[in-house]
């Protein structure tokens, strides 16, 4: 045996070992996870145990859906091998859940998978690791995919199907075309997280990305509303003697581009089709492009991480920028140190992608809600309602914005990590830091309100200016009362966040989040009902602003002492909160 020989056969046990102790090593952090360190207090461990039980239940719910789209995938590998169904028409399906399962595939990556796997490698970096395993470990990590793991069991229990029932040449084919479609689709989530995470290593480019594809993403998903409006009112002007043309998939390849050839859902159903067929060269020559597309993505995607380690290895050399920065002004109503800590909220809030979004999103969404409700002219109540209805835009906006603002307000001490240490080393009282948070993430609040309101003006300027500053006042109202809920479910769960992040990074502790979406409803069924009440019963909507200023003044009475009770969780829990922001 040679010196060569032996070299790559070390760096294959290597490989192999290297691999075990990363399987290993994510069982431990589960297992740690669960456990938690002997400093946690009981509460602690209560908040560990809610934040893994819920992912559990997500899996395990999840799972049906995979055992049913291995039925699915069975059920149709036996009706192609009965000839019960056109082999065309099953491929054309499957081609169109492929080409779905890309484009999510795509989504999902950019918005997730970085907030967490690029942060671990500054540790990572510094072991005896090869760069090619680090690389290879992330592509098999993509494997766990939620779209890998719907799509793939369907497939293969396709090719079950009809190895069972007597097509086994045209079975092997698919199973061929399968593993190459899946190294595509692992090297393609692999490169899209490596890019936008070397994207993100810049701030302020990170941030207009995330803000850019966010809304691209929000403008995109009314077009499919609009354009199946569109189709439905083409079909009922067609005349009643014009008969539809009935559907061909031969037709609908010849108006596809050329380009739409070299996809992986179009490479695998040419696969499939030309194997069971018998035509074995061409769908031979189908797979081997499958694994060459794979090929090509997977050493850009290895180039792309090689690049990213450069970054992250530059990172830890750069030198924090120690520059003071200016105070603003005291806040009325509040001392010194609240408003400290609430001016420190608002720039925490607002310069993260976060809170940009929580302000930008919710106000201009219910408006194009509305504006698309109007030109597509639609018959539905709902919609009726709040196309004709300005000031009822304002208040989806606002509620909207109330659940948005979750990561800020269900997480105020988790999100600030190394801030939280400077705000517990300073002499700031729990009452204090509480209202200082609550003013902080109120005044982020009313940015996106005011957002809102302007949004809904440019489209649905119809109702009268009494209901529009009733709702406003309601809404700010509906805030006020869940203040003290925020300070509680903040210091009891806490999570490390970052609110720079768009996906599960900067998420709060799954248990607020549950709680809140049904606070959010409780607390605005009053400022709903003042409103009803002064249109419809009164029917004297100048009345509607003045009793909603006497409920605000009422949930300030009741909010403002709650805060100040719901303070002393945060002394009771102020150790756990410094070990939360430490991680």
């Amino acid at each position: 045996m040679t010196s060569r020989d032996l070299a790559d056969e070390g760096g294959a046990l290597g490989l192999v070992s290297s691999l075990r102790a990363f399987v290993w090593l994510r069982w431990r952090l589960l297992i740690n996870g669960i456990h938690g360190g002997q400093k946690r207090d009981r509460m602690e461990q209560v908040s560990r145990a809610f934040a893994l039980f819920v992912p559990i239940i997500l899996v395990v719910l999840s799972m049906g859906s995979v055992v049913a789209m291995a039925i699915l995938g069975f059920v149709g590998g036996r009706a192609v091998a009965r000839a019960v169904v056109n082999p065309q028409i099953v491929v054309w399906i499957l081609r169109l859940a492929l080409f779905g399962s890309l484009v999510l595939l795509a989504v999902i990556t950019i918005v997730s998978p970085h907030q967490t796997s690029t942060a671990r490698y500054t540790r990572l970096v510094l072991l005896p690791i090869r760069r090619q395993t680090l690389h290879l470990v992330e592509v098999l990590a993509s494997a766990s995919d939620p779209v890998v793991a719907f799509v793939v069991p369907g497939l293969l229990m396709f090719a079950a199907g009809l190895a069972l029932f007597g097509r086994g040449e045209g079975a092997v084919w698919v199973v061929a075309a399968t593993l190459g479609l899946l190294v595509v689709l692992m090297s393609v989530a692999a490169l899209l997280s490596f890019l936008v995470g070397w994207l993100l290593r810049s701030r302020r480019r990170g941030e207009l990305f995330t803000l850019v594809f966010v809304l691209g993403i929000s403008l995109v998903s009314f077009l499919p509303a609009f354009f199946g409006e569109r189709l439905e009112n083409q079909a009922r002007t067609r005349s009643p003697g014009e008969s539809r043309r009935s559907f061909s998939v031969d037709r609908f390849d010849r108006r596809l581009p050329v380009w739409t050839r070299a996809l992986p859902s179009e490479l695998y159903g040419r696969a499939v089709l030309d194997g069971l067929a018998g035509n074995r060269a061409r769908a031979g020559l189908a797979v081997v492009l499958l694994f060459m597309e794979g090929a090509i993505v997977y050493a850009a995607s290895s180039a792309t991480h090689r690049q990213l380690l450069t970054t992250l290895e530059g990172d830890r050399a750069r030198r924090r920028n120690t520059t003071p920065r200016a105070v603003l002004g005291r806040l009325p109503l509040l001392g010194p140190e609240a408003s400290a800590v609430a001016w420190a909220q608002v720039r925490t809030g607002l310069r993260s992608v976060r809170g940009r979004l929580l302000v930008l999103l919710p106000g201009p969404m219910m408006a194009m809600m509305t504006l698309l409700f109007r030109q597509m002219g639609s018959d539905e109540r709902m919609a009726v309602v709040l196309s004709s209805n300005g000031h009822l835009t304002v208040g989806a906006g606002g509620l909207f914005c109330l659940y948005a603002m979750q990561a800020l307000t269900m997480n105020m001490f988790g999100s600030d990590r190394a801030g939280l240490t400077l705000q517990f080393l300073s002499p700031i009282g729990d009452r204090e830091l509480a209202r200082g948070k609550v003013v902080g993430c109120g005044i982020i609040f009313l940015v996106g309100l005011a957002l809102a309101v302007v949004a809904a003006l440019l489209v649905a300027a119809n109702s009268s200016p009494s209901l529009w500053l009733a709702v406003v006042v309601g809404v700010m109202s509906t805030y006020v009362l869940l203040s003290p809920l925020f300070v509680w479910m903040s210091a009891l769960f806490p999570v490390a966040s970052d609110l720079s992040k768009t996906g599960s990074g900067g998420n709060p502790h799954p248990l607020p989040m549950f709680v809140g979406m049904p606070a959010v409803l409780f607390c605005a069924l009053p400022p709903a009902v003042i409103i009803m009440l002064a249109q419809h019963w009164l029917e004297n909507t100048a009345l509607a602003p003045i009793l909603m200023v006497g409920w605000l003044l009422v949930t300030l009475l009741v909010g403002v002492p709650l805060v100040g009770v719901a303070s002393h969780s945060i002394g009771m829990r102020r150790e756990n909160l410094a070990l939360v922001a430490q991680t």
